[in-house]
């Protein structure tokens, strides 16, 4: 590489490489790497744009903090996590089914943890915005809406009324929101008795900061229904997260 240099650089570099090759070296190598990883980093940019909207911003910036925080993720699909705590279920065990279909992919980033496939059809997207704020309608009693405070970017459905438990007040009462501009996949909070029902029956995962003090352990992503079958069971979800977070048997 340094004769490379010396015979093709003018004399200001030829004098710089004599005086420090080892530094001309070393930095022509990581410029190597660099352009080598360009293409790369510029998908790895790209994929972070398509999950579309959320905490952080769609730009550079929000790029560079998601790879940040991408090493202090968790896992997401275990639930022996849910096995030290005593809690009932609103979703019913013995009838509740299985996902017929592998998981969907999930992107690599988070913020905004998001499917990267499985994406529903745009009239079941409809269908889906829908039947979450018909349970909010349904039970207005029980629930509020307002903007995300943990996303920002959607409308949410919040506890009406002082949070019941610790789960609630970590968050700061909100139930849950539609991620409505990408892959309709929806975040909500369940019973942890739900939860590993929710996993592994596969409807969802955990999000990888669920069990911090960022967010509680009860707080899940559920996959994007893709049909009427699949949508009914989202909503069974969905009426599951709010009586558990407003400790109500009374949900519609």
């Amino acid at each position: 590489m340094a004769d490379l240099l010396t015979t093709r650089a003018p004399a200001a570099v030829k004098e710089l490489v004599a005086r420090h090759p080892k530094l001309v070296i070393s930095l022509s190598s990581i410029a190597s790497v660099l352009a080598v990883s360009y293409p790369a980093l510029s998908r790895n940019y790209q994929a972070y744009k398509d999950l579309g909207k959320g905490a952080l911003p769609v730009n550079i910036f929000g790029w560079a903090v998601a790879c940040m925080i991408h090493p202090f993720g968790r896992e997401t699909r275990s639930t022996a996590v849910y096995d030290k705590y005593s809690s009932e279920s609103w979703l019913g065990e013995p009838d509740f089914p299985v996902r017929q279909s592998p998981r969907p992919k999930m992107g690599w980033h988070f913020p905004p943890q998001r499917q990267a496939d499985q994406i529903p059809s745009e009239e079941m997207k409809l269908e889906i915005v829908k039947t979450f704020f018909q349970i909010a309608v349904d039970n207005v009693k029980l629930v509020g809406i307002a903007g995300s405070l943990a996303e920002r970017v959607h409308a949410a459905m919040y506890v009406r009324g002082p949070p019941p438990h610790a789960a609630a007040a970590q968050i700061k009462g909100e139930i849950g929101h539609v991620h409505a501009d990408v892959d309709y996949s929806m975040h909500l909070v369940l019973s942890p008795r739900d939860c590993k029902l929710v996993i592994e029956h596969g409807w969802g995962e955990r999000h990888p900061m669920s069990g911090t003090r960022v967010l509680p352990v009860e707080d899940l992503l559920i996959y994007a229904p893709r049909d009427q079958e699949e949508l009914a069971v989202v909503q069974r979800i969905i009426k599951a997260s709010v009586g558990f977070m407003t400790n109500s048997r009374e949900v519609v």
